[in-house]
């Protein structure tokens, strides 16, 4: 319980605080300098977080992201610190698409605008549209984006139960030609979800899978992208959980 009001304490002071900072900051012009000053700034405070609430970060893979061009991440998602963990182990600027109740929070939506992060209405099919239109657009500019195909955290008692990808989330690589990074994280939804409202000291493992260019794949490969990049990422949930089995058994 002190771990959250911990948490609680730094948003309030950074989200009130932080606002005249931020105030100087869109001051600038929008160049890739500012855009990296505001994603130093954030990572400062997701990292704090992650120190406050315990949690270790083991991440591999992230030699297959591509630091001189934007790429489409796509992951499973089961918790709100999936984004916490993700944003903390980026070099390059990356928006991630998020339902639209974050906005609701008028300095964290500023925040997460000034890291091209873009918002969801799950119930507004033409908002929806504009959005993906708009990804478009920020990853020809250079941005990446983060995307979760589920659609929504996935509560089932098992990593391995993943939510179908949907087949639309992938239009953005299609459209844009990038390449497609596949993340797959376990045992985010035990640092809060779990338990709430305590805050759970954990190992997060997360693995950045090797790109997925979509013309390199068959025509029965990119009909079913959602299908195929499921595979991956569940593949890789294995992978990562056998790894946690033998460094338990490792260390007894």
């Amino acid at each position: 319980m002190l771990s959250l009001i911990r948490v609680l304490f730094l948003l309030f002071n950074f989200l009130t605080f932080g606002s005249l900072r931020l105030f100087f900051l869109r001051k600038k012009e929008r160049t890739k300098e500012r855009d990296l000053e505001c994603l130093s700034i954030v990572q400062r405070k997701l990292k704090a977080i992650l120190r406050i609430c315990k949690v270790e970060v083991q991440a591999e893979g992230l030699k297959n992201i591509p630091k001189d061009e934007a790429v489409l991440f796509v992951g499973n998602h089961r918790s709100y610190f999936d984004i916490v963990v993700g944003y903390s182990l980026m070099e390059n600027v990356t928006g991630f698409i998020s339902k639209d109740n974050l906005a609701k929070i008028p300095t964290l939506k500023l925040w997460m605008e000034e890291l091209h992060c873009l918002f969801l209405d799950r119930n507004n099919l033409k908002q929806n549209l504009k959005v993906i239109i708009e990804a478009i657009a920020e990853i020809k500019r250079g941005i990446s984006i983060w995307i979760y195909p589920e659609g929504s955290r996935a509560k089932g008692a098992s990593e391995e139960e993943l939510l179908p990808f949907k087949e639309g989330s992938f239009k953005l690589a299609e459209k844009t030609g990038c390449k497609i990074i596949p993340v797959a994280m376990i045992n985010t939804r035990k640092i809060m979800e779990e338990d709430f409202p305590r805050l759970k000291s954990t190992k997060v493992y997360v693995r950045f899978g090797e790109p997925i260019l979509l013309s390199a794949l068959s025509e029965e490969e990119r009909k079913h992208i959602g299908k195929y990049a499921e595979e991956k990422v569940l593949s890789m949930i294995r992978d990562l959980k056998q790894k946690e089995r033998d460094e338990a058994t490792e260390s007894f």
